[in-house]
This record gives C-alpha cells, structure tokens and sequence, in this order.
C-alpha cells in the first residue's frame, strides 16, 4: 500500500473512557496503573475473541473498531462485566470504572491511523453515558437485531461537534443495572425527594423544637402528594455526611432566629444541576413558629405538585379554592394514569365529585366528559353509546357554564371521530376556541385526533404541547405521539418513545403495537417478533386486525402497513389480517 493512502469501510467505534481517572491517579498512581495495565490485558482479550481492533489506548481511554455490531457490544458486555466483579471488594472511592460509547459508519486508516465520523461520535455517545454504562448511536441499534440484548431510550441529544441530533439508547440488564437518569424528555417517572435535615444553628430550644416539628409537618404533607416518592435524608452521624439517597430533587430548610423574631426558608433544588427550583420564606415572632408550621407545610406542597407534579393546569384548578376539590381533581388523574379499567372508574368518581361540588364551574364537567370519552377509547365502558351521550352532556355543560380551556369543544370533536363523522369532527377542532392555553388535556385530545386525520405533524406538536404544560406527563401522550410518528414514518423515533412508555407502563397494548410494527419497518424482524411474542403473552386473545379496525385512522395504507407488520411479528389478525384485503 502506498504510503498516506487510506482504506474506509463501514465498522463499529467503540469508545471507553475511565471515570475519574485524573483523581484516581493523584490519590494513588501505582495501584491505578497497575489496575489499568490489567485492564488493558482484558481489552486486548476481548478484541482477539471478538475479532476487534484496537485503534487507539492513550492513559484512560480506549477506542477500537469491529465488523460485527453484536460483536462490539458483546465485548464491551463482557469488560463490564469482569470490572463490576473486580470493584466487588474495592472501595466505592478507589473504583476503577469505564463508561462507553458506540457508533456505525464509515471507518478510514491512513497509515495505521484510524479516522471517521463514527470515531467521533462513539466518543462524544460515551460522555454522556452513565459510569460503567454503554451507550449506542440508533444506527448501532438498529444493526442490532438481538432480543436477547435490551436496550433503554434516552432520547435525541445534540452532541458537541456533531452537527445532526444523534438518538442514544443505554444498554440495560447490566451487573449493576440502575433505573433510567433523570432527566427523561418524556418526563415519565415519578420525581423523587429527598427532605433534608432543618439547619437550626444558633437558635434556643425552642426554636429547634418548632424546627423539628415544621421538617415532621413537611414530609408528612409532601407524603401525600400523589405520584411524589419522598425520602427522609438523615445526616450519617459517624462521617457528618448526608447518605446517597438517589433522589432527583431534594428541599432543604432552616430556621434563623433574631432574638424574638425567626425566619424560616425552605429552597428545592434539581439535584442533576443543584438549580434552585422554587424558594419560599417567612417570617414569624417565635412563639407563632408552632402555628405557623401547617402553613409551611401547604404551601411547600401546593408548589411542588405545580412545579414537579400537575404543571400548568394547576393554575386554573387552583380557581377552585376548594382544597378538596382539588385533590380530587390530582387523584383523579393519578387514578388515570394507572390504565386499568378499575382507575378510570375511580377517576370517575372522584371528577363527578367535583362537578357535583362546584357546578358553576368547568373543571368537574370537562374532566369527567374527558374520562367518559376515554373510556369508551379504551374499552373499559360497559355500554359505549351511553358512555359517549354522558361524555357529550358533561363536554356541553363545560361550555355552558365558561370554559376557558376548550377541552369541552375537543371532547365534542373526538366524539364525532368515534361517531364516524369526519367533516364534523374537522370543523369542531377548526372553531375551537383555548381563553386559557394552560390545560395539557385539550392539546393531548386534539393531538389524538389529528394522528387519526393523518395530520401527524399537527399531532406531534399538539402532543409536545402538551408534555410540556405537566409535570409528569400522563403515558397516553408520549403514547399517542409514538402512534403519531409511525403514521408519519419516523420509525426509529416512533420505537424510541414507544419503548420509553414500556419502561414505566409494561402493558400499554397501543406502545407495543407500535413497537412492534416499527421494528418490522426498520428490519429488526427478531426484535418485532420478541415484541410480537409479549403482546400475545399479555392479550392471549389479541387480534390485531380487530384492534387496528377499532382505531378511527382515515389513511387506509397506514392501517394496512401497520397490519402487514403485526403479522410479520407473529400476531394473528383474523379474517382482516390479510394485508391485500381492502
């Protein structure tokens, strides 16, 4: 070959980088070079097992190339694996830990020397990468055909340098596996808390008592917020530090005291980058810290299910200022998101309570016409047309009594969809009419009917909208705009969110049959069949031709892609099942 000449082929960069190699190395440079040199020993016997090339190995890093995509991450599995097991007896601060990163493309050597775009995005794919994780472009992924290997979305990220947005999935079931970051765009776990210890430097005894009392009034208000998980962060009284607790957010508090006087603060920080999420204040003589306490205590409360839980629509049920009319209203959704038959009639309930407390106002009508309506969507009503007729009397008296979400109008439209009345159901969403463009619900609903229209990038932005108006977003919107993708053949995309619904809702029918059939479009047909297999397991008595025929969707080659899919998965689809039908 002549000299500076260069070969390029498609391949596999794998890149590995150790976390924290700098301090590890200054607190003790012998045993970690010694430790890397073993390290090393394990790569070079993982390359020549897996017929992989060792392109680069500078001090903490690593990057090597394959042919086979399984291969790669076989081997990247196994180096994982045999490091968790070394760590077993060394101390967390003295743990040597890779963490990886893998692309597919155009590899060049140019006198030995390795180049190429995929090179640089396995290693920027690695930064970004939980310590002893492996992450992987989407084009790696869909290479990787392998149901035995389980991957976990973490979404479209913009890496430096790179000029597209890269989609990135996690490896999961490793030695060590831990549940997704946070951060998750869809927004679909449950936050968590941690409540730390009260500062209370410098104040008497009393003081300190009432100290105690407001932390203990605290937890147990925050206790009661559905969809919260709190934890009680005490200090380890052997190191004087705070335990690793894990929790996304935490709320710190303390008490200062001025002779008589005493102010009381209380700041909730995002732990992933320790901004200040909401900071309250008050003020109070020291005999009213005891009165005082209940107070703190709602007030934290209501602006953590504002600002972590419910969202923007908050706002507007706070209209209400009827404590327990809004908690209904909180616990009815929380009963929703459940999807099962047994939280929507609870859910029910709870909103017809409401519309029975205060008629004069929208909320309780426009929310139990939206359950009645989803129930008939989900199949849970025992009698859909009377379920509908009761979805369309509560949408109408919403409108009535000044609805300034438009969700009323939006329930009236998907109940002409259901009904079969297209033209009807398009002039509704084209006169509806938002006074206050706060309530997710409306752009979720709308966003659902447009997918069915074929309007998937109307739908798409709807249901954005929407997640961005909550807290935690309800798994039917992330689930409607996977469907809303698929019908706009953004495969890869629409596998990606269906499989981050999976994650947190492992028997939502709808994300499986869209996983499903987007994985046979991307030629992931093992894949598409394990997915095929999950939801026969879960429905034994499944039938996706009559599932898809109970979906109102207008573009009859969308439904019959997506048929053509599911068979290639494995499930039945009747008599209907025959992709040449219709």
């Amino acid at each position: 070959m002549t000299t500076g000449s260069a070969l390029r082929t498609q391949r596999i960069a794998l890149n590995g980088d150790i976390v924290g190699y700098s301090r590890l190395l200054a607190d003790d440079y012998e045993s970690t070079t010694a430790t890397m040199a073993g390290y090393r020993r394990l790569l070079d016997e993982q390359l020549d097992l897996r017929h992989g090339v060792m392109a680069n190995f500078v001090g903490d890093s690593f990057m090597a190339v394959f042919d086979d995509p399984v291969e790669a991450i076989r081997a990247a599995i196994a180096v994982t694996t045999a490091i968790e097991a070394a760590n077993a007896d060394v101390a967390p601060v003295r743990r040597v830990e890779f963490r990886m990163g893998a692309d597919a493309g155009e590899v060049g050597v140019t006198d030995g020397n390795y180049h190429g775009d995929a090179l640089n995005t396995a290693a920027r794919i690695q930064a970004i990468t939980r310590p002893g994780g492996i992450g992987i472009s989407g084009s790696v992924y869909r290479m990787l055909d392998e149901p035995a290997l389980r991957f976990r979305p973490l979404g479209r990220h913009r890496l430096k340098n790179i000029p597209e947005g890269v989609e990135v999935y996690e490896l999961a079931d490793l030695p060590s596996d831990r549940p997704p970051a946070p951060g998750d765009s869809l927004a679909l776990a449950s936050p968590t808390m941690a409540v730390l210890p009260i500062h209370t430097e410098m104040v008497d005894e009393t003081v300190r008592a009432a100290a105690a009392m407001i932390r203990q009034d605290l937890i147990h208000r925050l206790s009661s917020i559905p969809e919260l998980d709190v934890l009680e962060a005490d200090l380890d009284v052997s190191t004087g530090r705070l335990p690793a607790h894990g929790a996304r957010y935490m709320l710190e508090t303390g008490v200062h005291q001025f002779d008589d006087r005493a102010r009381v603060y209380a700041m909730l920080y995002d732990v992933t980058t320790m901004n200040v999420v909401k900071s309250h204040k008050w003020m109070s003589p020291v005999d009213g810290l005891f009165d005082l306490s209940e107070t703190i205590g709602d007030e934290v409360a209501r602006s953590v299910e504002v600002d972590l839980i419910v969202g923007e629509p908050a706002g507007f049920y706070a209209e209400l200022d009827d404590p327990e009319a809004i908690e209904r209203i909180y616990l009815g959704w929380y009963h929703l998101r459940a999807d099962t038959r047994e939280g929507w009639i609870r859910a029910l309930d709870l909103f017809g309570r409401v519309a029975a407390s205060h008629p004069g106002q929208p909320y309780g009508h426009g929310l139990s016409a939206f359950a009645e309506w989803l129930g008939v969507a989900n199949g849970w009503a025992n009698d859909p047309a009377a379920a509908l007729q009761r979805s369309r009397d509560l949408a109408r008296t919403a409108g009535q009594v000044g609805d300034p979400t438009g969700l009323g109008q939006a329930v009236e439209a998907a109940i002409l969809m259901v009904e079969g009345r297209i033209d009807e159901a398009l002039e509704a969403l084209e006169n509806l009419v938002i006074v206050r463009p706060t309530c997710d619900i409306t752009y979720g609903l709308e966003g659902s009917i447009r997918r069915y229209l074929g309007d998937w990038q109307r739908a798409v932005e709807l249901l954005d909208t929407a997640m961005r108006l909550t807290g935690i977003n309800k798994p039917w919107y992330p689930t409607v705009k996977a469907c809303s993708l698929f019908v706009g053949e953004r495969y890869d995309q629409a596998a990606s969110i269906a499989e981050s619904v999976l994650e947190y809702q492992p028997h939502n029918l709808e994300a499986m049959m869209v996983l499903a059939a987007a994985q046979a479009e991307l030629g992931l047909d093992r894949r598409a069949r394990a997915t095929g297999e999950r939801i026969r397991e879960q429905y034994p008595s499944i039938d996706a031709g009559e599932w898809l025929d109970g979906n109102p969707y207008l573009d009859r080659a969308v439904v019959d892609r997506w048929r053509a899919d599911l068979i290639a998965s494995g499930l039945p689809a009747g008599d209907s099942g025959d992709p040449s039908d219709g």
